[in-house]
């Protein structure tokens, strides 16, 4: 398996709520093929649920059916004893999430890779169309006797607030998609308020989500180490979009 060089500095309290990596495929796996994966995983995620998802498409206006319900898909989700880690298996797509506390990137990484070896040997034949590594993060910033908070001087993605009344902002939601420093790979990256686990802080939300659907590689060896890079970049990008003031948060 790749190993990280990441130069990254190693927070000691990392503000990771849950890191996602997705691998879709081309092609649908059948409802049997799911059910075996499923089956296999079950070891190490013992609580298993299944749901529904229904597919509905909007037409165009003037087309006979501008409505399409598609026919109801099964997905299953499994999950650890503790609830922290999960497994969502869809027709399209393995997803492998950890939440907090987060283990650390080669733990996490090892049950990813697992979790994808029985899945290929389920779903053999479907070539890799996008893989994405997803990390939401919560930044607790402490608000007693503070006045107020400027989000300037935490974060460098924020909204620029017109000042037509003087009562302070209550919430926010922005978003943008753009190219990486490596033209293959696109983030998404959203940031908003939510609501904060403790009186006497307010708490940032910062989601970033780095993606590639093209030139992945076909042996596994080489895709743990694509998906090791996609970390890396990512990140590169929570430095840029945080102040030296929200890093002493987290040392």
């Amino acid at each position: 398996m790749h190993s990280s060089t990441n130069l990254a500095p190693k927070y000691h309290y990392p503000p990771i709520m849950e890191a996602v990596i997705e691998l879709r495929v081309n092609g649908l796996l059948t409802l049997k093929e799911r059910e075996k994966i499923a089956k296999k995983l079950k070891k190490d995620y013992p609580n298993s649920q299944e749901i529904n998802e229904v597919g509905i498409n909007i037409g165009p206006n003037g087309a006979e059916s501008a409505v399409t319900v598609n026919e109801p898909a099964k997905i299953f989700r499994l999950a650890s004893d503790s609830q922290s880690e999960i497994v969502i298996i869809s027709p399209q797509s393995l997803a492998v999430a950890c939440l907090a506390p987060y283990p650390g990137w080669d733990d996490y990484l090892t049950k990813v890779v697992a979790a994808w070896k029985i899945w290929k040997s389920i779903a053999r034949t479907r070539l890799i169309s996008r893989v994405g590594v997803r990390f939401i993060n919560r930044i607790d910033i402490p608000v007693n006797g503070v006045e107020k908070i400027e989000l300037e001087d935490y974060l460098s993605f924020y909204p620029k607030v017109p000042s037509f009344s003087e009562s302070p902002m209550e919430t926010y939601f922005i978003q943008i998609t753009k190219r990486t420093s490596n033209p293959l790979w696109s983030t998404n990256i959203t940031s908003t308020i939510q609501p904060p686990p403790m009186i006497g802080y307010m708490s940032l939300l910062l989601d970033i989500d780095v993606y590639r659907t093209e030139e992945i590689p076909l042996n596994d060896e080489d895709l743990w180490g694509t998906i090791s890079e996609a970390r890396e970049l990512k990140n590169g990008i929570f430095r840029h979009l945080i102040t030296p003031r929200t890093e002493e948060l987290f040392v």
